[in-house]
C-alpha cells in the first residue's frame, strides 16, 4: 500500500509541476504577445511622427524657399526704387518746370491721405473704412 502511496504522491507532484510548468508557459506567452503588440504600437506611432517630421522639414524648406524669393524680390524693388528717384531727381535739376512743380504743396485732401495708417490687414482695412474722415472736395 505504502508503494502506491509513494506512486499516488510522486504523480500527482508530475501532474502539479506540469501543471505550474503550463501556466508559466502561459504566462510568459501572454506577456510576449503583450510585449510584440507594444512593440508594433512604437513600431506605429514612430512612423507617425516620421511622416510628421518630414513634413515639417519640407514646409520648413518651403518657407526658406519663399524667405530667399521675397528677399530677392525686395532687393530688386529698393534698387528699382533707388534708380526711380535718381531719375527724379535727376529730372529736377535738369527741368526748371518739373522743379517749380515738386515744390509745391500738396492740396489738403492728398495730404490728409498720406497722414492715414498702413493698411496691414483686414482688420485695419475694416477699422480704416469705420474711422475714415470722407475727403470732401476743396475750391483749390
Amino acid at each position: 500500500m505504502t508503494r502506491l502511496l509513494t506512486a499516488l504522491v510522486i504523480l500527482l507532484l508530475v501532474v502539479l509541476v506540469t501543471w505550474a510548468l503550463w501556466q508559466r508557459s502561459n504566462a510568459a506567452d501572454a506577456r510576449a504577445e503583450l510585449a510584440e503588440q507594444q512593440l508594433a504600437e512604437s513600431h506605429d506611432r514612430e512612423q507617425k511622427s516620421l511622416v510628421i517630421i518630414d513634413a515639417l522639414w519640407e514646409n520648413a524648406r518651403r518657407l526658406e524657399a519663399q524667405r530667399r524669393a521675397l528677399d530677392e524680390q525686395q532687393a530688386a524693388l529698393s534698387h528699382t526704387a533707388a534708380n526711380r528717384l535718381a531719375t527724379i531727381e535727376e529730372l529736377q535739376r535738369e527741368n526748371a518746370t518739373l522743379r517749380a512743380w515738386a515744390n509745391t504743396h500738396l492740396p489738403s485732401a492728398v495730404i490728409r491721405l498720406r497722414k492715414r495708417p498702413a493698411v496691414t490687414g483686414a482688420r485695419d482695412y475694416y477699422q480704416s473704412l469705420r474711422d475714415a474722415e470722407p475727403l470732401q472736395p476743396t475750391s483749390e
